[in-house]
């Protein structure tokens, strides 16, 4: 029996939100985490301070990189990974063609080249589809920055240079003010948040933010510009039957 198109269309966009709206519209009563508001712009780092906004926008400038995310929970002390975490993980090219290959809990992987789009969810054959039905954005750590870090940059002082994934960075840590964007809830006090950010480049490295044991998000960069990284389309491909 052929699956019309739109039913397709429709399992890719589930797999991919799944656990992002879950992560998004709740947290355990400590409020949701509002979106950035206005326009993102390119900032830069200073050796103290406060961190600036729109950091997001330098990973575009690298060549390649590799990330990993985890939702709802981080691996991390302040933040200790609770069981069912939604973890995403991937490669991203910029230049010089751009292309991404993103894998995410629950066996699910995803890969655009160019205008070209494949996703897979038993790692043996994939499905074609038109990249502009649909984007693969929200999954790439710029998303998730500017949702939880960059909408509260003021609330971020600088704390020193360290070197974090290999990368010399200046390790920014959330205020206590940061508890004031959630409602009054018992245990705000233990909000946590801290970042490093590339001293070369400024863009984000590292990150965790939430309350330990109701919600949270961390992320890291990795392999910048490294030679190795890379993207090509899966061979095992079928059509969308139409």
């Amino acid at each position: 029996m052929t699956r019309p198109r739109g039913s397709v269309r429709l399992l890719v966009a589930i797999g991919l939100s799944i656990g992002l709206v879950a992560v998004a519209c709740g947290s355990s009563g400590a409020g949701q985490n509002p979106g950035q508001t206005g326009p993102a712009q390119t900032g830069s780092v200073s050796g103290g301070g406060a961190l600036p906004a729109g950091l997001s926008a330098n990973l575009d400038s690298l060549t390649s990189y590799q990330f990993s995310e985890t939702l709802a929970g981080a691996a991390s002390t302040a933040l200790p990974a609770p069981s069912g975490g939604y973890r995403i993980g991937g490669t991203v090219i910029n230049k010089p063609t751009p292309a991404y290959w993103v894998t995410a809990s629950g066996g699910a992987q995803y890969t655009v080249v160019g205008n070209q789009a494949w996703t897979t969810y038993d790692g043996i054959t994939w499905i074609a589809f038109d990249a502009s039905d649909l984007t693969l954005a929200g999954l790439l750590p710029g998303g998730n920055y500017d949702t939880w870090f960059d909408a509260y940059a003021s609330d971020f002082k600088a704390q020193g240079d360290e070197s974090k994934n290999g990368i010399a960075c200046i390790h920014y840590q959330g205020d206590r003010s940061l508890a004031s964007h959630y409602s009054a809830t018992a245990g705000t006090a233990m909000l946590a948040a801290d970042l490093w950010v590339a001293k070369a480049g400024n863009y984000p490295v590292s990150g965790t933010f939430g309350l330990a044991g109701s919600f949270g998000v961390s992320f890291d960069v990795t392999h910048v510009n490294d030679a190795s990284n890379s993207v090509a389309p899966p061979t095992n491909v079928v059509s969308i039957p139409s």
